[in-house]
């Protein structure tokens, strides 16, 4: 028999505070307030502190904001940059359970929410027989646990083609769920729903930078990058900045230019001098308008690799977030590992992390790329991102199916290999590092996904272990 005495107790209903609740009724709410093959209804009660405990509850807010948290946590229990999760008996009913969800900062909170529902209930979910039955675990009192999480990188970032996604919501709603803070979308024209876009990911605390050509358009058919060219290319950018991008709310700007490229020059100019050039006169004339926007660099690091010495020139505002930079993760292929390959990948990924002292550093993962590029139509005029219907979303849905099985295998026998990766940025960066998915994910939350997000928050452990915690989880798409 399903316990019907749960509540959750909150101590704010607004922002991302009221996101995690959501999530909380939702979920928990789905294994507790209706009983199998049984039209009895009834509702999970949502209450702000202050009313009546229940025999079980869960108590959801910010540790400074909680009166009832703070009698069963002290203040040391709680990460300064991370949050807890801890299960206790109901010091008033030994059989009643007490969960409590908190954290110093909103963005932490909702994940303790997402870490009971993805984590701890699996974990905890009783057995019978040979079977972990999740669904049952609030048929009787829950496990007593209490655990904390602290992220090895705060920004935690995907990158995407808007055209790509069917449903923004649910996208969005995806990458809160997989603990993601930053969303990159590259459009050849903006959306007309960009506001509506960027206000939802807000909801999340899921900061949006939105991708434009800074000189990437055409980028192999290039051959002038001269002085004078990179003065047009200079006007043009600011331009689009002024008129199409600064009204649109966005946290940031993410750009590309032209060093997607195997060769080291263009019109016998040294790539690598002419892009920290452009790059260092837009940026000037942007941060002197708008001295609090964001500026991500999406470099290719192909044409580049022997020519850090100019890179390091970028103006230190501006963040580069690094692709292409060697073997598997950073490669689209998460079938191939090459030992030699890997090792001169790691050198080169120290490098990187010691560019410009280590400031503004982001590295991007590509083994889940999910755009086939021989069939790739760049969109053709300003549209609405998102918003497409279920046949469209169920046709795309069924055409990705077969390829993400291939990745889940791949990520299955090779994912230790991001792990070392991760390890090995975490032992030699300097500071903080934007790790970041490029992909394609809309449609559901997949199993190489999930296991590189979980990667980029902590990278702790065995990797066979962190495996088999991912898999589990209940929001994992199996088709």
């Amino acid at each position: 028999m399903k316990q019907s005495d749960w509540k959750i107790i909150y101590t704010s209903y607004e922002g991302i505070s009221k996101s995690a609740i959501h999530l909380l009724s939702k979920e928990a709410g789905a294994l507790l307030i209706r009983e199998p093959n049984v039209y009895r209804i009834y509702v999970l009660p949502c209450e702000k502190e202050g009313c009546d405990v229940s025999k079980n509850a869960f108590f959801v807010g910010r540790y400074g904001e909680s009166t009832e948290i703070k009698k069963y946590v002290s203040e040391s229990e709680v990460p300064s940059d991370g949050f807890l999760v801890k299960v206790i008996k109901n010091p008033e009913d030994e059989k009643g359970r007490f969960v409590i969800l908190t954290a110093h900062t909103e963005q932490e909170l909702f994940y303790s929410v997402v870490s009971f529902l993805d984590d701890y209930i699996p974990q905890y979910a009783p057995k019978h027989g040979a079977n972990r039955m999740p669904d049952l675990i609030f048929d009787s009192p829950l496990c007593e646990a209490s655990y904390t999480e602290i992220p090895d990188n705060k920004t935690r970032s995907i990158f995407t083609w808007g055209h790509s996604i069917n449903d923004y919501r649910a996208y969005i709603d995806h990458m809160a769920r997989l603990k993601f803070n930053e969303l990159i979308i590259w459009n050849d024209y903006i959306p007309l729903n960009i506001k509506d876009i960027i206000a939802y990911a807000h909801t999340y605390g899921i900061k949006v930078n939105l991708g434009y050509s800074w000189g990437w358009d055409g980028c192999n058919k290039i051959t002038d990058i001269s002085d004078q060219r990179l003065l047009e290319l200079k006007k043009d950018i600011v331009s689009k900045y002024e008129n199409h991008y600064s009204g649109t709310g966005c946290d940031g700007i993410y750009f590309q230019s032209f060093t997607e490229r195997k060769d080291e020059y263009i019109g016998g100019r040294l790539i690598a001098e002419g892009v920290t050039a452009l790059v260092n006169m837009v940026s000037a004339e942007l941060l002197q308008k708008h001295p609090n926007l964001k500026l991500q660099f999406g470099l290719h690091a192909t044409s580049v690799t022997k020519r850090l010495d100019e890179i390091a020139k970028v103006d230190s505002r501006v963040e580069i977030l690094w692709e292409d930079c060697g073997e598997f993760p950073y490669h689209y292929r998460s079938f191939v590992t090459d030992e030699v390959r890997y090792a001169k990948t790691l050198e080169f990924t120290k490098k990187l992390l010691e560019l410009r002292n280590g400031i503004g550093v982001g590295l991007v993962f590509k083994g889940v790329m999910m755009l086939d590029w021989t069939k790739f139509i760049h969109q053709q005029g300003p549209y609405i991102m998102g918003e497409n219907s279920k046949m469209i979303a169920a046709h795309d849905h069924h055409i990705r199916a077969k390829a993400w099985k291939e990745y889940t295998a791949d990520w299955m026998r090779n994912g230790d290999r991001a792990a070392q990766m991760l390890r090995f940025i975490k032992d030699h960066k300097l500071g903080e590092v934007n790790m970041c998915l490029a992909g394609t994910f809309d449609g559901g939350i997949y199993l190489p996904m999930a296991l590189c997000a979980e990667m980029y928050r902590t990278c702790d452990g065995e990797y066979k272990e962190l495996l088999s915690r991912v898999a589990r989880r209940s929001s994992i798409t199996v088709d």
